[in-house]
């Protein structure tokens, strides 16, 4: 069995309430079409910071060198 390479993120309490936060929202309305809730603009930038890090840390180029608000959506 190959050992997986792990890829880790530090994150304060604020991002790190805010990530579980997003992730049971999104799980709550997959499984129960409750609607997504507005992100407050505090959180959407601790979570644009986030997904800027992970994209980082998986290698995946940032195309826009890293300016804020431009970065395409994409899947893996």
């Amino acid at each position: 069995m190959r050992e997986e390479e792990e890829v880790v993120l530090r994150l304060d309490r604020p991002t790190a309430t805010s990530l579980a936060e997003l992730i049971y929202n999104i799980g709550e309305h997959q499984a129960a079409g409750m609607p997504i809730a507005q992100l407050s603009t505090d959180d959407s930038e601790r979570l644009g910071q986030v997904l800027h890090d992970l994209w980082r840390a998986l290698g995946v180029p940032l195309p826009y060198g890293g300016v804020a608000g431009k970065e395409p959506r994409r899947r893996i």
